[in-house]
């Protein structure tokens, strides 16, 4: 160990299985990718550090949470989790792509009673002009149903970029009418062990549950893109997005700002 942190560098092995599923379905599950013992260990790291920044803010999208982006920046400790060589073989096998760049992270604590997390694609807040770009949500403490855990709109990522708004009612609205109209189906997660995780497409519908647990449910998320994309067409929201996770870059150029760090390479 380094400063008393696991090494979680050495590698997780994933079948052709759960990657075909990945493709198909827009979203995987997959087991124990950190031990409980490393899990139990960055929790502390990734707690200390959003707990100091969650204290200045309110809540998000209409009460649904707690987050705090770029901790990476605050702890070496998250630093360590955020840049580990095994989650981002993870995002390149699931991508199937040679090498992968982190855009940002977040500590996202939904406490007891927050609403919802309502249906949205986080490709409206992604200024990348790429589909391979993809989300990683992974509990830092059990979760069950109860706790407002991920739901995802099955093959929801096949159907591009759909336009819709910011996190709210409305885009659950929005969302719900596109879900009935294509006859979608809804995957509801019913409980992730700390260290368990999952991976969506930046397109893939999703949301959470209301958490009417007792329970504040932590959980760790983490982006990675393919390296080699470009920025897309940018409004005043994407340009701002650009600026704080992506050093600034502007339409058309490559993400490869020094933030954006390869997190790993075959």
């Amino acid at each position: 160990m380094k400063n008393n942190l696991p090494n979680i560098d050495s590698p997780y092995q994933i079948d052709s299985n759960k990657i075909n599923f990945f493709w198909n379905n827009g979203y995987v599950i997959l087991k124990n990718v950190l031990s409980r013992d490393e899990i139990k260990i960055y929790r502390q790291e990734i707690k200390k550090a959003a707990d100091k920044r969650m204290k200045k803010k309110d809540k998000s999208f209409d009460g649904a949470f707690k987050q705090a982006l770029n901790l990476r920046f605050d702890s070496k400790g998250v630093e360590k989790f955020c840049l580990s060589k095994r989650l981002g073989k993870i995002a390149a096998d699931l991508m199937k792509v040679n090498a992968v760049r982190i855009f940002h992270e977040q500590a996202i604590f939904k406490h007891p009673g927050d609403t919802k997390s309502y249906w949205h694609q986080d490709q409206f807040f992604w200024p990348l002009d790429t589909n391979l770009h993809i989300g990683m949500w992974m509990p830092l403490i059990d979760c069950t149903k109860d706790m407002g855990l991920m739901k995802f709109v099955i093959g929801s990522h096949e159907h591009g970029t759909l336009n819709g708004i910011s996190i709210s009612d409305q885009s659950e609205t929005y969302y719900n009418k596109i879900i009935k109209k294509n006859n979608m189906k809804i995957f509801e997660v019913a409980n992730l062990n700390a260290g368990d995780c999952t991976f969506h497409f930046n397109n893939t519908i999703h949301g959470a549950g209301i958490n009417i647990s007792k329970k504040i449910r932590e959980a760790m998320v983490v982006t990675y893109y393919a390296d080699g994309s470009r920025l897309r067409k940018l409004d005043k929201l994407l340009q701002d997005v650009s600026n704080i996770y992506l050093g600034g870059k502007k339409e058309g150029e490559l993400a490869d700002h020094k933030m954006n760090k390869i997190v790993y390479q075959h």
